[in-house]
């Protein structure tokens, strides 16, 4: 009896119930819909019954297709907020909801990304192996940040490196003449993986590098997003550049079928210079990163630059994606085997990929900024250009303000999307009440995605605080412990906190926005 009532009142019975009341409301238009076909004199009593009969059945079929993706969702082991959207959903366009589902449902890798990336680890466990003695020689050295390190170190099965030498760009200025002097260097390979790939200055000059690089018979391979570079670049730019002697491909190109990857972008930014040189950070290949034409007025991002043993935790990491783009896996071991010179810097450094669910179904990124605003004792700096975060996310910063770490968070002041901006500002009411200050960089836009804890443990990558980075993305970057480049990641949000401007404790978004951010955090976790 009390299981019966236990059910009679869970959230499974109010969905049947309601999935049982839209079968009532849509037998009762069907007995009354033939009346009304013959008295407007549109149709004939036999033709008035096919088209009946042909709704029904549709009607039906789709019903059908409703219930099964929706035992499907229900027995996902996932947060709820990722499962109420399509519910809700589904209670009310069970056959619009259904196709959307069947395109975009998955936030997993599917079977042929999953079955690429295992083959990839099968055929190179020895470059995948942990080595415990060096792992337990760096946990004293960790100190309370080992935890974070650790759950990386154990998910994407990738180590902790000492002895490398990373150096820090604040700007794109910066970044790209040190990219391409490197590039121009370059006597094995070149790797380059970005999202966006764009038309321009910056473009036509690295291309002319990497022609030049082929032909001396240098290993040329690139891999961009489809998606993201559409309408950037041409579309013919892979068989172009093969003509060259480059390797190129495009990630989860665009097809018209019902497939999750649709959903699952390549968002990586990684450039890699023979063994020698290694570069990730939140940069795309495109002249407004670089300043060279503005957009949203100044672009502000930040970039590190690797050497020594970590690169070869990047050289993984693009093969990876560069393997599922080709469908073929990569003979890891002929790139890994190398001996990496030895820097006196002192510090750690951990690149890694996150991709959506990962080959351990885990969410990487979510979980490693948890880890890191867990570690914070006294400062917490955060930048991000997109701030639409996981429940789980929201509340690990609120927590840690209400714990007494002062904690900043910098949008941008002049947004590239104006819907997405407004459903950041609904989360600045929330953090507000709990201490959280946050800034406008009032200069332009933001694009960086950067994270630094108690001036020691930081962060440097790909990764936004938005669901599409933390849940769909393919994602990269680099975790840093007391490295000497820590201290000009927090000179460099020094100088931005002052020439943006705070946001005042009193924020509030005014009824009609907050009626539309209710709308959109709907359906955020789905996009």
């Amino acid at each position: 009896m009390k299981k019966f009532f236990r059910n009679l009142l869970s959230g499974y019975f109010l969905v049947l119930l309601l999935l049982l009341a839209q079968i009532l409301l849509i037998v009762a238009v069907q007995l009354f819909s033939d009346d009304l076909l013959q008295v407007f004199g549109i149709f004939t009593e036999e033709t008035a019954l096919a088209v009946s009969l042909g709704y029904f059945t549709l009607w039906l079929i789709s019903f059908i297709v409703a219930i099964i993706i929706f035992f499907k969702i229900i027995g996902k082991i996932e947060a709820p907020e990722f499962k109420i959207p399509w519910v809700v959903g589904l209670l009310i366009f069970p056959l619009f909801a259904s196709a959307m589902f069947l395109i975009f449902g998955n936030h997993g890798l599917n079977k042929r990304d999953r079955k690429i990336i295992g083959a990839s680890y099968a055929a190179n466990a020895e470059s995948f192996a942990l080595v415990e003695n060096e792992k337990k020689k760096y946990d004293a050295l960790l100190g309370e940040a080992v935890g974070t390190f650790t759950y990386v170190n154990n998910v994407t099965r990738l180590g902790v490196h000492s002895g490398n030498r990373v150096t820090y760009f604040k700007s794109g200025e910066e970044f790209f003449p040190d990219m391409i002097e490197h590039l121009k260097k370059a006597e094995e390979f070149i790797f380059i993986e970005f999202f966006i790939i764009s038309d321009g200055k910056l473009w036509s000059e690295v291309v002319d590098v990497l022609k030049e690089r082929a032909a001396a018979g240098v290993d040329v391979r690139i891999v961009y997003d489809d998606m993201g570079s559409s309408g950037t670049i041409s579309s013919l730019t892979p068989h172009i550049l093969r003509r060259y002697g480059i390797s190129c491909h495009k990630f989860h190109p665009f097809r018209p079928i019902l497939s999750g990857v649709y959903n699952n972008r390549d968002h990586r930014k990684i450039v890699i210079v023979d063994h020698k040189f290694a570069y990730t950070g939140g940069m795309n290949l495109a002249d407004e990163y670089a300043n060279l034409i503005e957009r949203f007025g100044y672009w502000k991002d930040t970039m590190v630059r690797l050497e020594g043993s970590a690169v070869g935790n990047l050289i993984v990491t693009f093969l990876q994606n560069y393997d599922l783009a080709t469908g073929h896996v990569s003979r890891f071991n002929m790139y890994l085997s190398h001996e990496y010179p030895v820097f006196e810097d002192k510090g750690f450094v951990m690149p890694f990929g996150d991709s959506p669910g990962g080959i351990d179904d885990a969410l990487i990124g979510e979980q490693t900024y948890i880890n890191m605003l867990n570690y914070a004792k006294t400062s917490v700096y955060i930048s991000t250009p997109y701030f639409i975060p996981t429940y789980a996310l929201l509340d690990a910063i609120k927590n840690a303000s209400l714990r007494g770490v002062d904690v900043f968070l910098i949008v941008p002041g002049i947004p590239d999307k104006k819907a997405v901006y407004l459903v950041s500002q609904s989360h600045f009411e929330f953090l507000l009440a709990a201490g959280v200050k946050i800034y406008l960089y009032t200069p332009g836009f933001n694009h960086m995605k950067t994270v630094l804890c108690d001036d020691k443990l930081a962060f440097v990558g790909t990764i936004n605080f938005d669901f599409r980075s933390l849940v769909h993305h393919f994602e990269c970057g680099t975790l840093l412990y007391d490295n000497p480049c820590v201290a000009d990641i927090r000179k460099d949000f020094d100088e931005m906190i002052s020439v943006s401007s705070p946001v005042p404790r009193e924020f509030k978004l005014k009824g009609r926005q907050k009626r539309f951010c209710l709308m959109a955090k709907l359906i955020a976790p789905l996009l």
